[in-house]
């Protein structure tokens, strides 16, 4: 063999090496299946079906461009948990498995989304006046009453994932995807195809979430002395509202996008497309973000090696995920003609071509959490702000230049953005991440 073979040969050896250690992920001991994966797995596998079915209802009664509306009603309905409430709810997946006092740490968390809850009426006004004008005093209440709810929810699933009580949050999950996938395409069809309806049947949905939610953590419900304040401005200070705001914008953006360019009912299409190609890359994420997550925070110090360590971890997690969502994005668009006229309305059918695109920006959204996860469990909490914004900048506004060349291009750009994460956000976290600091940035 020449000498040229041989480095060709060890070329190739050391990338399979290094590919094999990539994507070496910790081994699974019998108690992290039975009490963590399985509960965890079951709650997407619900969701999934759940999903599936509702997109059978939905396309059977509710049109496109009706859809289309609703689709844009439903990037409002996080104000609360994806905005306004942000901070809180990453303080109490960030504190809750450490902390000793829960009811106090409950009761200081409750105290702090009751201060914020009248910037979310204000957001859910803004909302209300956004999407029907002067006919918004009709639309406040849905709007406002589920961001509320939805937050109230969100709190209680982020304790009750920290502390890795995932049992109990498979209740919590199962009580969600069944009431989301079905009381608003009935309530829909019960009011004779009413808006208020669809509207109100999510409302009724986020009341049965929420309910569930609190019930999960009654234990936490004792009453008691006052406990002194943990939350410090890191996280109730405007940083992860910001934060929040980017990202809740960055998510409904391809929706406004679409309304804007091409009209309602080609949004309904791409709406669609998108629950469906949720189905995949967002049952994928939460497994991902549940089980691994907590190991990021337990891992946490300021120490090189440790630290080196905690990183390609998350590159390796964060990898797999891609890898996965990829492999199950293309056979879900492969099987996707088989579903036409038993799953999916065939009025619907023109929604296949966006399947690949806003599943690709799904994946790209859902990457970005991985190295979120990154900088708060190595205690660089500011440092999302440049990685995040960024990020943020460059998927919006390179979706406004695609979609003003045409809605091929945009697609095209859709497509292209499971790359950007890579390009941008992972090489500006670990930036961050290795910079000297202080360990206590909160």
């Amino acid at each position: 063999m020449t000498n040229c073979g041989a480095l060709q040969v060890l070329a190739r050896c050391r990338l399979l090496e290094n590919l094999t250690a990539v994507m070496k992920l910790p081994r699974l001991s019998t108690p992290d299946i039975v009490g963590r994966l399985v509960p965890i797995t079951l709650a997407q596998i619900v969701g999934l079906a759940c999903g599936v079915a509702g997109v059978k209802l939905v396309t059977q009664l509710v049109p496109p461009a009706d859809y289309g509306t609703y689709g844009v009603f439903l990037t409002f309905t996080p104000l609360g948990m994806w905005v306004v409430h942000a901070g809180l709810i990453k303080f109490v997946n960030r504190h809750w498995a450490a902390s000793p006092d829960r009811a106090a740490l409950l009761r200081e968390v409750a105290q702090a989304a009751l201060r914020k809850t009248r910037w979310l009426f204000l957001a859910a006004a803004a909302a209300a006046v956004a999407m029907a004008g002067r006919g918004w005093p009709g639309l406040l209440p849905v709007v406002f009453l589920s961001a509320t709810l939805l937050s109230c929810g969100a709190i209680a699933q982020a304790a009750l994932q920290a502390a890795r009580e995932h049992w109990r949050d498979l209740t919590v999950s199962n009580t969600a995807s069944v009431t989301r996938s079905f009381l608003p395409p009935l309530l829909y069809a019960a009011a004779g195809g009413s808006m208020i309806a669809l509207y109100s049947g999510f409302c009724l949905h986020a009341l049965a979430f929420a309910l569930a939610g609190v019930w999960a953590l009654r234990r936490c419900w004792r009453t008691g002395a006052r406990a002194s304040s943990k939350l410090t401005a890191v996280y109730d200070g405007p940083l992860f509202t910001v934060l929040a705001v980017t990202g809740w914008a960055v998510a409904g953006s391809n929706r406004w996008i679409m309304v804007l360019f091409f009209g309602p009912a080609r949004t309904g299409f791409f709406a669609m497309a998108g629950n469906l190609a949720l189905l995949v890359t967002a049952m994928l994420g939460t497994i991902f973000i549940q089980y691994f997550q907590p190991g990021f925070f337990a891992a946490s110090s300021e120490d090189p090696g440790p630290r080196r360590a905690l990183a390609r971890r998350v590159d390796r997690v964060a990898l797999a995920y891609v890898l996965l969502s990829l492999a199950g994005l293309a056979a879900l668009r492969l099987v996707a003609p088989l579903l036409i006229g038993t799953l999916i309305g065939e009025n619907y059918r023109p929604a296949l071509e966006y399947l690949i695109p806003a599943g690709g920006f799904a994946i790209a959204i859902s990457t970005g959490l991985f190295y979120h996860s990154l900088l708060l469990a190595g205690r660089r909490e500011p440092a999302c702000g440049p990685v995040e914004l960024t990020t943020a900048g460059v998927l919006v506004a390179g979706g406004l230049a695609a979609a003003g060349l045409g809605e091929t291009w945009f697609l095209r750009w859709l497509t292209f953005t499971p790359v950007l994460p890579w390009i941008v956000t992972r090489p500006l976290a670990r930036h961050f991440f290795f910079k000297p600091g202080s360990a206590d940035t909160l």
